[in-house]
């Protein structure tokens, strides 16, 4: 039985196909090397062959979109898959929300 996703867990806005490259970062241990599967404007979905925890926060980095340097902070929502993690982007500037869209324009 699927379990009903809580507003906080919704997507907010469509999502592109997009894989590039992410690292995510932990407060402490060795950064995380993954892969994205889609991204959009509130968030994105990772391959991490690393577990990653429900309600974990990294910090993360994407590749530059039209210049910009994509970085800030992610919370792991759910596993979606093997491997793959629902994450939610946290208080992300308009400048990040804006490079997100054009890194998604671009891949698809």
């Amino acid at each position: 039985m699927a379990r009903e996703l809580s507003v906080s867990e919704r997507r907010d806005g469509a999502r592109a196909d997009v894989a590039v490259a992410c690292t995510l970062r932990r407060r402490t241990g060795a950064p995380i090397s993954c892969r994205t599967v889609d991204v959009g404007p509130g968030g994105m979905s990772v391959h991490s062959v690393r577990p990653l925890a429900t309600d974990e926060l990294f910090a993360f980095d994407l590749p530059p979109a039209g210049g910009t340097s994509l970085t800030g902070r992610a919370r792991v929502l759910r596993q979606q898959a093997h491997q793959v993690y629902a994450l939610r982007f946290e208080h992300l500037p308009d400048a990040m929300r804006d490079g997100l869209d054009q890194l998604g324009a671009t891949r698809r």
